[in-house]
């Protein structure tokens, strides 16, 4: 698949088809593999990078990176997104589990997960609810040690048309279906694989996109993230493929959309509740460029200062957030000096495109810094408390 050349009125709309796309922001090259390993600082310092080239639909507000190249991207060396080392994101995946298992009676029943990595989340519904389950996704090798659940299969390939004969009473696919350049296929074909079934509920979730757009959070942009789903258009999606919405609720303080659907009836009548504004959304992208520069060159004169003025500083977080965060406003490593993580498996390893090495919070206790930059604000009580346990007592700045 090749880059998209971007022409007014001929790139359509990923998810209405609508040619009324315009324009709304073109990003410089950020790393491909914002959740790829890298072992070493030369390697990360090198990482292909690509421009994202944001374009809006004036039709169901759909955001999307029109520029997106497919054969550029991977998952299945050495990628990690795993957040559940994090207290904080635990209580969140166990909280949802438990709602989706109240609510659908999920006990001793067939679960299936797409793209759902280590199964962490798998595991946990399952085992809360004796259920079994089948996670499929290209990403997840055992390593030496794993302990593998025995109420888990896994299939280690991309979600097709070849496994929509496998057995399920509910799917889920969180964080995935924004990484696809052809989400209606996608969701088409998990619609073949429900079939007529409307006892089988569907729940997928994926980054609020309106969250980003008013946030002004332009570190929230990746390029293996092709969309950014308003509510409006994430339900315009599953109803022109053959779902009915129950529900689109905003989750983890607004970062996330929701989505429960079920195979729609003859007599389906669209759901309004579940509609966002798709107005409110379009206005947000027209004015989103010039804010987005502006909000990066404030974080770089803020970090010039604080340069200026000999404070240490770290960051916290070293996910797909850092990435495009450190490359747009440190990228030479002139500011930042370590990236904190309590994902074992980053430690020791660089961010993409900046170098930055990525160290467990008990190396705060030799980096002695002055301020600690948290990525995502959700966590913040749960890294005071960690600093605290550290005794340190920084100035916490947040994204």
């Amino acid at each position: 698949m090749k880059p998209r050349e971007w022409k007014s009125g001929k790139v359509p709309c990923i998810i209405c088809a609508s040619p009324n796309v315009v324009p709304v922001a073109e990003l410089a090259p950020v790393p491909i593999d914002t959740n790829r390993i890298w072992f070493s600082r030369a390697e990360a310092r090198a990482a292909p990078k690509a421009p994202i080239s944001l374009a809006c639909c004036n039709v169901c507000g759909h955001l999307f990176n029109h520029g997106y190249n497919d054969d550029l991207v991977t998952y299945a060396v050495d990628y990690e997104n795993s957040q559940i080392s994090s207290p904080r994101f635990r209580r969140y995946a166990e909280d949802l589990a438990d709602i989706l298992i109240a609510k659908h009676d999920l006990h001793w029943k067939r679960i299936v997960e797409i793209g759902g990595g280590r199964g962490e989340f798998l595991k946990i519904i399952c085992d809360r609810g004796n259920n079994r389950g089948v996670s499929i996704g290209p990403s997840y090798r055992p390593r030496p040690g794993d302990d593998l659940p025995r109420n888990i299969r896994f299939i280690t390939d991309y979600y097709t048309e070849r496994y929509r004969d496998e057995p399920a009473d509910m799917i889920i696919c969180r964080q995935v279906l924004e990484h696809f350049w052809g989400p209606r296929d996608f969701i088409a074909t998990v619609r073949e694989a429900v079939d007529g079934r409307r006892n089988v509920v569907v729940y997928f979730e994926v980054p609020n996109g309106d969250w980003i757009l008013y946030g002004r959070a332009f570190w929230e942009f990746h390029y293996q993230h092709v969309s950014y789903f308003s509510k409006n258009s994430v339900n315009e999606l599953f109803t022109q493929c053959g779902f009915e919405v129950s529900e689109i609720q905003e989750k983890f303080e607004g970062q996330f959309l929701g989505i429960e659907a079920r195979a729609a009836a003859p007599d389906f009548a669209l759901n309004q509740d579940s509609r966002g504004n798709r107005e409110q959304t379009i206005a947000a992208c027209r004015s989103f460029e010039a804010d987005f520069d502006a909000r990066v060159a404030s974080w770089r004169d803020h970090f010039a200062m604080l340069r200026a003025r000999g404070r240490r500083i770290v960051a916290w977080g070293a996910g797909a957030k850092a990435v495009t965060f450190l490359n747009m406003v440190d990228p030479t490593r002139d500011i930042i000096s370590h990236i904190i993580d309590l994902n074992p498996r980053k430690s020791g390893c660089f961010v993409p495109g900046t170098g930055h090495e990525i160290v467990e919070p008990r190396a705060l206790q030799e980096l002695r810094p002055d301020e600690v930059l948290i990525m995502n604000a959700i966590y913040r009580d749960e890294i005071n408390s960690m600093l605290l346990a550290l005794g340190l007592d920084p100035i916490v700045l947040v994204a």
